[in-house]
């Protein structure tokens, strides 16, 4: 990780199996499920291997643009996204183990200054990323253990 830049973990258990977590990670129709300040996203669909995009979210009275490019494809068991912002970028990645019970998702969120500007934005980031990681992760949990099986 290049300079001034900072990593967050965040691990949730699932009471599902890694293939139905992966399978939801992957779908972009639950984007906005997981992250309700995402505006919208483009191209809509599944995620693939090097699949590229964007993501408009509106947080804080602003709303930013970013794109995106899959990194890692390994179904089921990892799912890397590298992000590029203003000033910034960053990977965001899901390590899915089978437990007994079901998966341990592991997200790991890595965060980097690319400008003078970005310097400041990711040094006061911090404590946002980190709340915003542990809420995504509870919604992702909560709306997979409220969903059936999809065996």
């Amino acid at each position: 990780m290049p300079d001034r830049g900072f990593q967050l973990d965040h691990e949730i258990a699932v009471a599902r199996p890694p293939a139905d977590v992966f399978a939801f990670l992957a779908d972009g129709e639950s984007f906005r499920l997981v992250d309700p300040a995402l505006v919208d996203y483009g191209p809509h669909g599944p995620l693939h291997a090097g699949s590229t995009g964007w993501f408009k979210h509106r947080r804080g009275g602003m709303t930013a643009r970013t794109t995106f490019r899959v990194s890692e494809f390994e179904a089921p068991a990892r799912l890397e996204v590298a992000i590029a912002g203003m000033g910034y970028e960053m990977t965001e990645s899901a390590i899915l183990e089978a437990t007994p019970t079901g998966t341990r998702a592991r997200f790991v969120d890595r965060v980097w200054p690319t400008s003078l500007p970005g310097r400041l934005l990711v040094a006061l980031s911090g404590g946002i990323m980190r709340r915003d990681l542990r809420e995504r992760s509870a919604r992702l949990k909560a709306l997979l253990e409220a969903e059936a099986p999809t065996r």
